[in-house]
């Protein structure tokens, strides 16, 4: 009656028979008819509005009923219609499948376009569902199916059920399928980058449901985002937005997608037999382009051509390397200032000695952190029982093989002359052990520091033609002073002396050092001055 009475108000105002019927949807003759029996009435419109739903009703509708009885046929089907909508809900189930039990029970039942309408009647009947608008390159849906597909190993015939992973772009229903070994988050992960990858682009989020893989806790207003799944997600610059517990609704899309999947997909590979999941997955690629080539029910585009004209451009760049995922793990620093991570050393400076630390490491790399300071980065090593030392640490200890250390000593060697150089690999030659051939190697280069690098090499020449080869031969050569005949004259020296400045070392006294003191003694002796 709020129609009829609208209607009515219009006319008044001085709207014309054409206009009220374009506005309210009646047709031209009904609305004729209810002006003309507003005319015939001689009431005013303020009476009208007033008087009550029974007496406009009365006044303006026809008092026969022109409702007829529903037929037998009909009252059975409608008894039915309510237990044919619950289970649509079930996986496989569709409307046509339901016409077809309905009509095996009830073979002069109604035809599929009836069926079809009084099962949507009763779904709107039952719950109204809002309207959503699918901006391009604004969200990804993902979900697993419920149904599980199957590997049977080649050799032992042992059949492995496997998880199949399915995400959807909503505004072109462009979609993805793959086969993956379980719902933990490394599978997870790995199935949204193949996603993005598929797509060639990243949306703004992903819309997953509560599993645990991508949601820590479910929370209407805040849930808490899984932290590895959310590293994915900031690395690829995605939201992660969660749809809410137990509203399916809220992906309607990708539960839709699921079950197209097991038309399509599922129904393509039915009875084939796979040996490992590179395989199945292959067989999924190429069920999954002839799904998405297909044309749209109501369509004239497949999805494939719909998200290249409307969805792909506005999907975000791929980064140029792939997510790797990190994992944590926090130890204690050790007192020879290294942390071990699957049984391998790494070192850290010494002031983190006994403090926690967290090690945050993927395949290649790992980053120490004391709280949020970064302490060090390693390259990741696996060996076991090995050890990862940085040289800027300082650690105690020598660090790095013989043969690298040794080499060392003979390129300083060679620098300063070949001399020098010869004498020491006969030395290593002589020594035979490695680490004691080093250990020798840097005795005699240490020598410079006391006796001089002209000295040095004299005294190895020396020892050289007395086939001496050894620390404590060179040292007792410079002590007798063996080597002054072997000293170079001024000609013949070469550049290297010439530009040789000795080092300078806070445990090197010259010679004033001992005069000053010769001084001082004698003060003390002179004058009875004690320090």
């Amino acid at each position: 009656m709020t129609k009829l009475r609208n209607l009515l108000r219009c006319y008044a105002i001085g709207m014309s028979i054409k206009s009220i019927s374009s506005a309210f949807h009646p047709s031209r003759n009904t609305v004729r008819k209810y002006v003309r029996r507003y005319q015939e009435s001689g009431l005013t419109l303020d009476l009208l509005m007033t008087m009550s739903e029974e007496k406009l009703q009365e006044m303006f509708l026809d008092n026969q009923n022109r409702s007829r009885k529903p037929s037998a046929r009909m009252d059975e089907l409608e008894a039915l219609i309510p237990d044919y909508v619950k289970r649509l809900s079930r996986k496989g189930v569709t409307v046509k499948s339901l016409h077809e039990e309905y009509l095996r029970e009830h073979p002069d039942g109604y035809k599929y376009s009836t069926f079809k309408r009084a099962v949507r009647r009763q779904k709107y009947h039952v719950r109204v569902v809002g309207h959503v608008d699918h901006l391009a390159g604004d969200q990804m849906y993902i979900d697993y199916a419920g149904d599980k597909l199957e590997v049977v190993d080649a050799e032992t015939g042992e059949v492995r059920c496997v998880e199949v992973f399915v995400a959807i772009l909503p505004c072109s229903h462009y979609t993805y399928c793959e086969a993956v070994w379980s719902q933990k988050k490394e599978d997870l992960i790995v199935a949204c980058e193949n996603a993005l990858h598929f797509f060639g682009g990243a949306p703004m989020a992903v819309v997953p449901d509560n599993l645990k893989a991508a949601v820590t806790r479910s929370d209407r207003n805040e849930p808490v985002i899984n932290e590895d799944f959310a590293a994915m997600a900031e690395f690829y610059d995605m939201a992660v937005f969660p749809a809410r517990a137990r509203h399916p609704k809220d992906k309607a899309l990708v539960e839709n997608a699921v079950k197209l999947m097991y038309r399509s997909v599922y129904a393509d590979i039915e009875g084939l037999v796979f040996h490992d999941l590179a395989s199945l997955n292959a067989a999924i690629r190429n069920s999954l382009g002839a799904f998405n080539d297909r044309r749209m029910s109501g369509r004239k585009e497949s999805r494939r051509e719909l998200f290249e004209e409307v969805e792909k451009e506005y999907l975000q760049p791929l980064p140029a390397v792939r997510f790797q995922m990190k994992a944590r793990k926090t130890v204690t620093v050790m007192k020879n200032s290294y942390v071990m991570l699957n049984k391998h050393h790494y070192s850290v400076p010494k002031e983190y000695i006994g403090k926690r630390v967290d090690i945050v490491y993927d395949a290649d790399s790992l980053q120490i952190y004391h709280g949020l300071k970064l302490v060090t980065s390693h390259m990741r090593n696996d060996t076991p029982y090995g050890y990862t030392q940085k040289e800027a640490h300082k650690l105690p200890g020598r660090h790095g093989s013989y043969e690298k250390d040794l080499g060392e000593i003979y390129e300083r060697a060679r620098a300063i002359d070949n001399i020098l150089l010869n004498y020491l690999r006969e030395v290593a030659a002589q020594k035979e052990y490695l680490p004691l051939a080093f250990r020798t190697c840097k005795g005699i280069i240490s020598l410079e520091k006391k006796y001089g690098l002209a000295r040095l090499v004299a005294a190895c020449a020396c020892a050289s033609e007395g086939r001496q080869y050894g620390y404590n031969e060179v040292l007792e050569i410079l002590k007798r002073g063996d080597d002054v005949s072997f000293m170079p004259s001024d000609d013949d020296t070469p550049d290297a002396f010439l530009n040789y400045k000795p080092q300078i070392h806070k445990n090197i006294r010259g010679r004033e050092y001992y005069s000053n003191l010769s001084g001082n003694e004698k003060e003390d002796d002179n004058g009875d001055n004690k320090q």
